[in-house]
């Protein structure tokens, strides 16, 4: 009787064990989440004489298919996939909004550039809304983003928002599942869509100097 618990012991021990070893396992392998950010461009701010005075991104708007944290990616005309070990590493919606503000204070040379996030308390000169209709890796491995985008002018109440539009496609197409080239080409992609705000806010600022 006290060989045969020995043995169970034995058998028990070395199923635990082998438990262990498999969480082990697993732990170090796919099931390990990964977490990312669509981060700011290192742009050389353009030397302007009067650079544009604050401005305030009103609100930046995502599609709901992509306020999961899960990063969605795309598997046909219709079809969606969402990855469960690579996430954003905080709402993709907040994230792209931090960034865009960076990015736009870069490029137009000023440090007052606020959102819903970080109001500021200087009177904005331009007031920006963002709309994102499209950001993802499409089925062919190409990232994509589609965006239009309003200006108004703050200081001319009366005035008509100017409504811009974009549509972006990454230089290379990047295999299924290789989420780091993927996120990187995403921050290039946004970066540019910061320089056409930028541009179109320097525009403006432009005419609106002008005798």
């Amino acid at each position: 009787m006290a060989h045969h618990r020995a043995s169970l012991g034995r058998v028990t021990c070395a199923a635990l064990l082998l438990a262990l070893s498999m969480a082990g396992c697993l732990g170090k392998g796919g099931t390990t989440t990964r977490y990312y950010l669509v981060d700011p461009v290192a742009f050389t701010a353009a030397e302007s004489a009067a650079p544009p005075p604050a401005v305030e991104i009103m609100d930046l708007h995502i599609p709901q298919y992509l306020e999961r944290f899960q990063i969605a990616t795309r598997t046909g005309k219709n079809g969606i996939v969402y990855a469960e070990y690579h996430q954003w590493g905080e709402s993709l919606r907040k994230n792209l909004l931090r960034t865009m503000a960076r990015n736009l204070s870069a490029l137009l040379g000023i440090t007052d550039v606020s959102t819903p996030l970080n109001r500021s308390l200087a009177t904005p000169a331009w007031r920006i809304q963002i709309h994102i209709d499209q950001f993802e890796q499409d089925v062919d491995g190409h990232v994509r983003l589609k965006a239009h985008w309003q200006i108004l002018d703050a200081r001319a109440p009366q005035a008509v928002p100017e409504t811009h539009a974009l549509e972006l496609e990454s230089a290379v197409a990047m295999d299924k599942g290789d989420f780091g080239p993927m996120v990187a080409a995403m921050s290039e992609l946004y970066g540019q869509l910061a320089e056409d705000i930028a541009a179109s806010i320097s525009t403006d600022a432009s005419a609106d100097q002008e005798p």
